[in-house]
């Protein structure tokens, strides 16, 4: 997937994630990671690092870049591959939501993945997963092609598209007006979560860490609009049906854009629609208007914005993130 910026308008605000690609070797532990930039800016400027780290380099990122080790892999879809990674500090942590920059040995072109899994699971047991689509492009391809169990890597988290979204000071008037939410205590507002494709990865994190009731998860209302090529596309199926089970006011409606699902009653047909999309947000509007993280490829979020505001939900409610 390319990041394409140029050419695209969009009046809500947004970040942008991008899988950084070049030519690879097979790791090994004698092959380190590259060394680091200081920082994003750095990185820029002297042409290091890739249009991941480019495109990323205003966002927030954490100062420590950590060891990790593959210590798992799992075709998770026909063309998704899932890899665990062991991460050696114990200092890491993530919000749901968040990518990593991904280092592999000799490279210094760093690709950018979202988790897949819960900042829970990465507390609790020291591991993380990534969700990886294939791509003729490396650090893509190396991991469909040439990761192995054993690889050694180096990860470093940033990202400001995460659940519960950052506390910041009380909005002002203006802000308040179109939904702008701030301040250190949040209430539970309800969630719909729109994802397309493998654009899934952050929206599953946030979904997973929610099934576990820990913080601004508990007693939350949501509902999950999710849809890929075919019904085999769908990732996590198992995992966030399970949630569902145990959320008694969260719904999950999977859609097939290119193949019918094996039966009607599993997913539905065709693209998320308006309709579906307006049905969702006025069920979620009390006692206040939902807060929507969508993430996918940019038209189908660009459109999924428009008939989110159309439907009545303030911008500010609407955040999002794209992926080419």
């Amino acid at each position: 997937m390319r990041v394409l910026l140029r050419g695209f308008r969009s009046p809500f605000p947004a970040t942008y994630k991008f899988i950084a690609r070049t030519m690879t070797t097979k790791p090994t532990p004698e092959s380190p990671p590259p060394p680091l930039p200081s920082d994003g800016a750095q990185a820029v400027s002297e042409g290091r690092g890739g249009k991941h780290l480019k495109i990323t380099a205003q966002q927030s990122r954490q100062p420590v870049t950590a060891a990790a080790t593959v210590t798992a892999l799992r075709q998770a879809s026909p063309s998704v591959r899932c890899i665990t990674l062991t991460v050696h500090d114990p200092t890491v942590t993530f919000k749901a939501g968040q990518w990593v920059d991904l280092f592999i040995p000799g490279q210094e072109v760093v690709g950018g993945f979202s988790m897949a899994s819960p900042p829970s699971q990465l507390a609790g047991e020291g591991v993380m997963v990534l969700g990886v689509k294939y791509s003729k492009w490396p650090p893509a391809r190396w991991v469909h092609e040439e990761c192995e169990v054993g690889a050694e890597v180096a990860i470093r988290v940033g990202g400001d598209f995460h659940y519960p979204p950052p506390p910041h000071s009380p909005p002002s008037p203006q802000q308040q007006e179109e939904g702008v939410i701030g301040g250190e205590d949040l209430p539970p507002y309800p969630l719909l979560l729109v994802g397309g494709g493998v654009g899934v990865n952050p929206l599953a994190s946030i979904l997973l860490q929610l099934g576990r009731g820990e913080g601004a998860g508990r007693g939350v209302e949501g509902v999950f609009l999710y849809s890929a090529r075919s019904y085999e596309e769908l990732l996590y199926k198992e995992e966030m049906n399970a949630v569902a089970e145990n959320i008694k006011n969260l719904e999950i409606r999977y859609f097939t854009t290119r193949e019918p699902p094996p039966d009607p009653s599993l997913a539905t047909y065709g693209r998320i629609s308006p309709q579906a999309l307006t049905q969702a947000a006025r069920a979620l509007t009390h006692p206040h208007p939902p807060l929507c993280y969508l993430c996918g490829p940019p038209p189908m979020i660009e459109d999924i914005c428009q008939h989110l505001v159309a439907a009545g939900v303030p911008r500010g409610r609407v955040l999002y993130e794209k992926w080419w």
